[in-house]
């Protein structure tokens, strides 16, 4: 049978014999099997354990292999399950597989079969999985912000990580709390060959302490209490993916040894076992403290540090990159105007004014939720200071700051009527009634912010 789509198999049936025999078989081809004498017992048994494939007599005493097919579809829907028929029970199997069975096997019936049978459901399964696996990938990618800037600190960074992607390297990304670490980490995984397998992202911070190693590297069933069933970590799950590893800093300092050791080796010890199983995906790991200076105060390990740290990527605050402010303002605007169906459009020059003087100490999601908030109350299509929360109202000014921000202002405006006349095909009247202003206004602003448009054919645009 082929090996990759070996797996965990229940046999249940009420003669002994028959389950030694199927037993002898499966294993012989690298299964994992487990036996039970009734249905009950093979319900009591799929509580505890997570099994692959269940291949059951239809015929038994007490609850029948027809009633048990339905309550492992009801309780275990992801378990194949193959039914055994006897002379006159064909009718019985062709409604199991009506009930959700994945096939049949007659008795008498050869090893052969038996092989071909099984190995069919269990690439059912794996298919079946797997297409669930890209859905969720799917979905899961499409909830994800792009990483918006164009300032020279961001245009470094997406050069760093277009040239880091296709490699295998382990990438360790700062920065500050909503800096937008994860969305590189995403971008990286997307980038890279590995974009098909997948994203698996774990706060460690979250983690009990004393979880931690069996969330990571898996464990057996009952290596430890609590453990009723043996476990893959997350090492496992990710596997031919990416790992993205938040909050790496927290991870218990005895723990980072074998941290470390599962990264040089691409292998990993689950708790309860003393052999060793490989894994091949991407760490990408991820933490808002200085690592160095975690490593003076000795909270964390150097040797771990420096090999995570082969490819570093320092995410800058917002307060460092304020010129990319503007254009995450109007992404957010567009965002949460679609999700709440809402006509606002734009934020006006005093309410930019306010975001390119604050000090956005939460950076990107702090400005995110300031104007999720902003599209809640805002009671027409234009953002306007009323519509921020009191932290706005004390934002001052510097003297310093006033050139940039005068700067940053024009360049938004520049933007938003370059877009709205883009929107129009470049009917300039239409622009103006769209952007609230008289057609003369409009013509200042273009000649002040040095906007030159092309003639425009008066057969398909209006007079300018």
């Amino acid at each position: 049978m082929n090996k990759t789509f070996s797996g965990k198999i229940l046999v249940v049936d009420d003669e002994a014999p028959v389950r030694e025999s199927l037993m002898r078989v499966l294993e012989r081809e690298g299964h994992q099997v487990v036996q039970a004498a009734s249905a009950e017992e093979a319900l009591s048994i799929l509580q505890r354990e997570s099994i692959h494939l269940m291949l059951s007599d239809l015929k038994m005493p007490g609850m029948s292999g027809l009633e048990l097919l339905r309550e492992v579809k009801r309780h275990a829907p992801e378990t194949e399950v193959v039914l055994i028929t006897g002379h006159g029970t064909i009718e019985t199997a062709v409604e199991a597989i009506k009930e959700g069975a994945s096939d049949f096997l007659a008795k008498p019936f050869k090893r052969a079969e038996i092989i071909r049978v099984l190995t069919k459901a269990l690439e059912k399964r794996q298919l079946v999985l797997e297409n669930k696996r890209l859905r969720e990938e799917l979905a899961n990618t499409s909830r994800h912000e792009p990483f918006i800037g164009k300032s020279a600190l961001v245009s470094e960074i997406l050069r760093l990580v277009e040239r880091v992607a296709p490699l295998s390297s382990t990438v360790l990304i700062t920065g500050e709390s909503g800096t937008g670490k994860e969305i590189i980490a995403r971008m990286l995984h997307a980038k890279s060959e590995r974009h098909a397998a997948r994203f698996i992202a774990v706060n460690c911070g979250a983690i009990a302490e004393n979880l931690i190693e069996s969330e990571l590297f898996g464990h057996l069933k009952g290596s430890f209490t609590g453990a009723f069933r043996d476990k893959d970590g997350l090492f496992k799950t990710a596997d031919g993916g990416t790992l993205f590893l938040d909050e790496i800093s927290t991870v218990p300092i005895n723990l980072q040894v074998k941290l470390l050791r599962a990264i040089e080796e691409k292998e990993i010890m689950p708790v309860g076992t003393t052999r060793p199983i490989a894994f091949d995906a991407r760490i990408v790991a991820v933490s808002n403290r200085d690592l160095s200076k975690e490593v003076e105060a000795g909270r964390f390990r150097e040797d771990l540090y420096y090999r995570l740290n082969v490819v570093g990527i320092n995410i800058p605050p917002l307060r460092d990159r304020r010129e990319d402010i503007p254009l995450l303002v109007q992404h957010f605007v567009h965002k949460f105007s679609a999700e709440m169906k809402k006509p606002v459009r734009t934020v006006d020059k005093k309410t930019l004014e306010l975001f390119l003087a604050y000090t956005w100490k939460g950076n990107v999601r702090e400005l995110e939720n300031a104007i999720e908030r902003a599209v809640i109350v805002c009671d027409g299509d234009t953002i306007l200071p009323r519509h921020l929360s009191q932290n706005f109202a004390s934002v001052a000014q510097t003297d310093a700051a006033t050139e940039e921000l005068k700067h940053a202002v024009m360049e938004f405006e520049r933007a938003h009527i370059l877009k709205t006349l883009e929107a129009v095909g470049y009917d300039k009247k239409a622009a103006a009634k769209f952007l609230g202003t008289s057609l003369s206004s409009l013509y200042r602003k273009l000649a002040e912010l040095n906007i030159e448009l092309a003639p425009q054919n008066p057969s398909t645009h209006s007079q300018s």
